[in-house]
């Protein structure tokens, strides 16, 4: 068994499908199941079960997993450290990125980023806050820009912290909210809670219908249509022509987003994480007006 037989393992996990696995790693199919054929007779066990969709993992490779995840990290932890020595910033960087700061943020970093590192392999993960600040706590990440609070122990840095708004559009700026169909989106509890409670402030719990979208985008563009209201972060707004008005409490409280860096102080020892960090804050010195005073 070899680091290849365990990247086939793992993208067979991810993938659940020879046909995905194979194109990905530019192998037969053939090939493939020769090699996770070889490796059950290696274990003694059976490792995943075919189907008409694909291929399940057995609860011996469920449990087998962390094991080869962990062997995988230090493998490229190795070989990081390894090519840094030698002066060149190379090896992977495995980041995760919450939807909205990979759609506003993200293209710009990344290519400053490149063009200084061309050696450094990039896989970006784009996901929920919440599923990334799971995926970094089980050392499948690097980095994770995360929008909302997480209790974290390790490496952090507030990156930014913007308004959150009230937008409707310019046809609807003079219309009561309660008139008006609220459009919510699918966020995490504290964005919702502090949502729910500028609403009840302002006795607007309950419009007279809403609409629920699980993308930011959508949910503006039904904005801009004139279909009714909602409540954004700043960084989305861009270009958005209606009305837009920061939320307040009454005790004069901003209702504000911030977005996070997370990190492992492990990881933060590779180069390649390190200078990706400092390109992160580069960015966000260049965008002051995202940033917490």
């Amino acid at each position: 068994m070899d680091e290849k037989d365990i990247e086939i393992f793992r993208s067979l996990i991810k993938t659940g499908n020879v046909t995905k696995s194979s194109e990905k790693l530019y192998t037969t199919q053939s090939s493939l199941t020769k090699r996770i054929q070889k490796m059950e007779e290696e274990l003694g066990c059976q490792l995943f079960i075919r189907t008409k969709k694909g291929v399940l993992p057995t609860p011996a490779a469920e449990k087998i997993l962390p094991d080869f995840n962990h062997i995988q990290e230090t493998l490229d932890r190795i070989r990081n450290f390894t090519q840094s020595a030698e002066g060149t910033i190379a090896g992977s960087l495995r980041l995760g990125v919450s939807v909205n700061y990979a759609r506003y943020r993200l293209p710009t970093v990344l290519k400053h980023y490149m063009e200084k590192y061309p050696a450094v392999d990039v896989d970006v993960r784009t996901d929920q806050s919440t599923n990334l600040y799971r995926k970094l706590s089980n050392n499948e990440l690097n980095i994770a820009i995360v929008r909302g609070e997480f209790r974290w122990d390790e490496g952090a840095y507030l990156l930014s912290e913007e308004p959150v708004c009230l937008v409707v559009s310019r046809e609807n700026a003079h219309t009561p909210l309660s008139e008006l169909p609220s459009i919510q989106r699918h966020s995490d509890p504290s964005f919702e809670e502090s949502a729910r409670l500028w609403r009840a402030e302002h006795h607007i719990e309950k419009s007279h219908s809403s609409l629920h979208i699980n993308d930011i985008s959508t949910c503006l563009a039904m904005v801009k249509s004139g279909i009714g209201w909602a409540i954004l972060p700043e960084i989305c707004l861009d270009g958005f022509d209606g009305v837009r008005t920061p939320l307040v409490l009454q005790d004069g409280t901003r209702i504000t987003r911030k977005t996070y860096v997370l990190y492992k102080h492990d990881y933060y020892e590779l180069p390649q994480v390190k200078l990706f960090i400092d390109e992160i804050r580069q960015d966000a010195a260049r965008h002051p007006a995202s940033m917490k005073s």
